[in-house]
């Protein structure tokens, strides 16, 4: 079989006009089918300058057309078949394509306005003066027109600071010699004030102001501290020692906004000396209610203070001695009531001691419980007696002071051996008399008072078969509370006793 002979056809696509056919050519082979014999089909075009988009939809109908002149040429089904077949494919890949395009330009053009957007925000940011911060939106013009925005505000903020520093300088360099007047007039102020005044500012808490006055009172100058945390450098502790904390200074409370912060501390002077201080503060604040500074008033209440824990501590000394008092009225009540005949007896005894006791605790109280003269106390023990016996009775020995406790009993142990001398001894005559007189033993660890009480001219004495109350209370009850010994020798020509007592 011979083999057919066709024209060829020419295919030729001319820029911004419809695609015309022009020749094809298709060759028939011995099994029926044809093959093209000529080269593929040819396109010619100029590319185009907008997009790969456009160029991509312009270029489908090309394809279009060349596959439908290419089945035109077909003489077979199968023929047919196989073309169609490519033409399916050819249009399937052209719409993927295309779409593929236009989800790209979509995304493109989102991309774009999110960017324009955030470029305006940065834009209105910076016009503001406000805090800018720009991340990179993946266009590159934007990105670059943000950065240059960025730089310039940075180079403005710059100058601002300055310009600000500069008015500052100016500011005060113009009010110096106005800002000088207003500080004198202030530390005349601060001077005329009767406390001690410290002026602190905030937030730092730095000193920066301190009168005369509570220089005067800690001796030395003011410390000016340079922040809260150096004011323990001032050496207050509290009343049991502990030192006082950065944060407890009234000064620091009052900066962080307490109204009226108090303390009373100790606080250490320039020569070493812990005295007593009242502080007061006060926060300072500006018209609109900030705290800008502290200020705290310091008053000298060592002598108060002082007088007030003396105070406290007689009161205490007071009650000790009080209740020892109750409880030696008790004790010679009952010791009274033991030998007492009837109730005469034992009210005219119990009225004595008791009445002398509290002569003896009159002197200590005006001594202040603390060391009391033997002088004074023998004058007072004597003058318990029922007359006035100081042409009779001597009294030497040199100056000594007693504990209150040594004092109350060896005042009531003379005034029981005067009671007995009254009755049974040297005074119970006109002729007898009474020797007192002491000294200070100093061998022993402790010194120890000796007195010697010795009578003489009065009656014979014999020793007694049986001992009254008297002799009680001076060998058991007081010379347990003096701390030391009473002996008594019944001699013919009186009554001898040595007293030993603490001093």
């Amino acid at each position: 079989m011979g083999c057919a002979t066709k024209k060829p056809l020419y295919l030729t696509v001319t820029p911004g006009r419809v695609p015309t056919i022009l020749a094809a050519s298709m060759t028939e082979g011995r099994n029926g089918r044809s093959s093209p014999r000529s080269p593929p089909v040819s396109a010619t075009a100029k590319p185009y300058p907008r997009a790969p988009g456009i160029a991509a939809l312009r270029a489908a109908p090309v394809f279009f057309l060349a596959m439908m002149s290419a089945a035109h040429a077909a003489e077979s089904v199968e023929t047919m078949t196989e073309v169609w077949r490519q033409i399916v494919g050819a249009l399937t890949l052209a719409l993927a394509t295309t779409l593929a395009v236009i989800f790209w330009l979509v995304r493109q053009r989102r991309e774009t306005q999110r960017a324009q957007h955030e470029l305006a925000e940065l834009s209105l940011a910076v016009e503001a003066r406000r805090a800018s911060h720009w991340s990179d939106t993946g266009v590159p013009e934007v990105d670059a027109i943000a950065h240059s925005i960025q730089d310039m505000d940075e180079r403005l903020r710059e100058k601002r600071k300055r310009v600000s520093e500069l008015n500052d300088l100016l500011l005060k360099s113009s009010t110096i010699v106005s800002r000088a007047g207003a500080n004198l007039q202030l530390r005349a102020l601060l001077d005329a004030v009767p406390v001690g005044i410290i002026i602190a500012e905030a937030p730092s808490g730095r000193i920066v102001e301190g009168n005369h006055v509570i220089e005067a009172i800690l001796r030395r100058p003011v410390r000016y501290s340079e922040s809260t945390q150096a004011y323990s450098k001032w050496n207050a502790i509290h009343q049991d020692g502990r030192p006082v904390a950065n944060e407890e200074y009234p000064l620091a409370r009052a900066l962080a906004g307490e109204n009226h912060p108090q303390l009373e501390c100790k606080i250490e002077r320039g020569d070493g000396a812990y005295v007593w201080i009242n502080i007061v503060g006060a926060p300072i604040r500006d018209d609109k209610g900030a705290v800008i500074g502290a200020i705290v008033a310091i008053t000298d209440v060592d002598e108060i203070k002082n007088a007030e824990m003396h105070n406290q501590m007689m009161n205490r000394e007071l009650h000790h001695r009080v209740n020892n008092s109750l409880a030696m009225i008790q004790g010679i009540a009952n010791i009274t009531a033991r030998t007492a005949q009837d109730f005469s007896s034992f009210q005219q005894g119990f009225s004595h001691r008791v009445q002398c006791l509290s002569r003896i605790s009159t002197l200590l109280v005006q001594t202040s419980w603390e060391r009391t003269p033997l002088k004074d106390l023998l004058m007072i023990a004597l003058s318990c007696g029922g007359q006035d016996y100081a042409d009779r009775i001597s009294v030497s020995g040199e100056d000594v002071e007693l504990r209150s406790a040594v004092a109350s009993a060896l005042g009531l142990t003379i005034n029981e051996l005067l009671a007995n001398a009254e009755q049974h001894g040297a005074l119970s005559d006109d002729d007898g008399r009474i020797a007192i007189s002491w000294r200070i033993d100093r061998e022993e660890d402790r010194p120890r008072l000796i007195l010697d009480w010795t009578e003489t001219g009065g009656p014979k004495v014999e020793h007694p078969e049986q001992t009254g109350v008297g002799h009680f209370l001076i060998t058991n009850v007081l010379a347990r509370q003096m701390g030391g010994d009473v002996r008594l020798s019944y001699r013919a020509e009186g009554l001898q006793a040595e007293i030993s007592a603490e001093i």
